[in-house]
């Protein structure tokens, strides 16, 4: 992470270090499921619908269905794979595979994230998200039995986002665009969101920059975040891997 070799980390050497371990991470992934498919299946450097089916989701003997959840997720998957399908030959070679399995990182997916995201939290299924559905996707009254009921403070504060912030027209829900603004605004960047965030938590003598100590000492903070690939390299104690 220490670029310029200072003993520091400064909050671009953390923001590019962030972004480099965020692509070596769906790389890996999409590398890993890549090579699970036989090498017959993968014709000219391509993969079929038909085939990613049969991989993931098994074949359906003669007089057999698959669930109604099953059933679901193929729906879901195979929209997810038009979109992919950038050039429309209706199979995807390795760069389309990696924004099938990694929307989120890719812009003309964007849409598929946010439509996929609302028909997860919209749970009575009109088509929107209300109050009631936004803070029930982050909070469940069981995850804290200690409160008796009462809800974290935090959560009152997500009320007050959802009414003053995401509820752009007031209407009491979010639609899809309104949706779009929230989980994947235009122009935010999570690398350098996650960067500011960590020199905000574990910079404890605000001169802008880290030392080991204080990435160390706020080492639960960085178990958490891509920065350390989730606590891997923090887990070596190697100063050099820093």
């Amino acid at each position: 992470m220490d670029i310029d070799g200072d003993g520091f980390l400064e909050e671009s050497e953390l923001k590019d270090h962030i972004d480099f371990m965020q692509k070596r991470y769906v790389n890996n992934d999409v590398d890993r499921t890549w090579k699970n498919y036989n090498v017959e299946k993968v014709k000219d450097g391509k993969i079929s619908w038909k085939d990613y089916i049969e991989m993931v989701y098994g074949t359906v003997g003669e007089g057999q269905e698959l669930s109604a959840e099953y059933q679901k997720m193929i729906i879901r998957d195979e929209k997810r794979w038009k979109k992919a399908d950038y050039d429309s030959d209706e199979m995807l070679d390795r760069t389309e595979y990696g924004c099938f399995m990694h929307p989120e990182d890719c812009d003309h997916m964007r849409d598929v994230v946010v439509q996929e995201t609302l028909e997860d939290i919209d749970k009575n299924k009109d088509g929107f998200v209300d109050l009631d559905e936004y803070i029930g996707d982050m909070y469940r009254p069981e995850d804290y039995p200690e409160l008796d009921g009462k809800e974290p403070e935090w959560v009152a504060s997500e009320r007050q986002m959802f009414k003053e912030h995401r509820d752009k027209d007031g209407d009491g829900k979010l639609d899809q665009n309104e949706m779009r603004d929230w989980i994947m605004p235009i122009g935010f960047d999570h690398a350098d969101a996650e960067a500011k965030h960590l020199i905000g938590i574990a910079d404890e003598d605000r001169d802008g920059k880290l030392s080991l100590k204080e990435v160390l000492d706020h080492y639960d903070t960085f178990v958490g975040s891509q920065a350390t690939d989730y606590g891997e390299q923090l887990n070596k104690h190697d100063p050099a891997e820093l």
